[in-house]
């Protein structure tokens, strides 16, 4: 497997995919980075453009390791530059988490350390499920979404796509929350979110457009 992004959130990817055992990682590409250095212990290889040559080699499954905060778009580009290339793109899964038989979980999804993901639910392409958060029975958190460290969704909430749910904050159950949203670290949300906004506090509410 090959890595697209050597921040912060590769760190978490990278130690989730040695736990499984499952891919072996030959390097990282990022535009940002020297070729040769290293992120626990595996190297920059370059930046995108040898994403294609390294597909030529034989290898077969990339991960977008590239973390986002209210906003998605160079994770949605590099998502769509590695299916061009033809990447198969599997989801990442720590083994300390506690995912239901049941839960959908889409393409390239990244669920890390001690989450819990309960029955019922489906986690949409590329959402990012961050450690010790909880997403309860029959939720959908759909695309490009990402539920920060300790937040707790829970049942029968609906998330929409693009939408990021801050640190620890608490989605009480069977409330909808917009697409392109930023829900502040802490909140308390108690009602629906629409669309396009940021909102925080506690109770959470509606501070500006997004």
């Amino acid at each position: 497997m090959v890595l697209v992004g050597a921040g912060g959130h590769a760190l978490s990817v990278i130690d989730s995919i040695q736990s499984s055992r499952e891919y072996e990682i030959v390097g990282i590409t990022d535009s940002g980075c020297v070729v040769g250095e290293k992120v626990l212990s595996y190297e920059v290889i370059g930046n995108d453009a040898v994403l294609k040559s390294v597909f030529n080699s034989g290898v077969r499954y990339a991960f977008v390791t590239v973390g986002s905060i209210g906003n998605t778009f160079l994770r949605e580009k590099l998502l769509n530059m590695l299916r061009d290339i033809g990447f198969n793109l599997p989801a990442i899964v720590d083994t300390s988490s506690n995912i239901a038989s049941d839960v959908s979980v889409g393409e390239s999804v990244f669920i890390g350390k001690n989450t819990v993901v309960n029955a019922k639910s489906t986690i949409g392409d590329m959402a990012i499920i961050n450690t010790g958060a909880i997403i309860e029975h029959g939720c959908y958190i759909s695309e490009f979404t990402h539920i920060a460290p300790g937040a707790v969704i829970c049942g029968d909430v609906k998330i929409g796509a693009y939408t990021h749910v801050g640190a620890n904050a608490t989605v009480i159950q069977g409330l909808n929350i917009g697409d392109n949203s930023i829900i502040g670290a802490g909140s308390i949300v108690i009602h629906d979110v629409p669309s396009k906004v940021i909102a925080y506090g506690n109770p959470c509410k509606v501070v500006r457009n997004k």
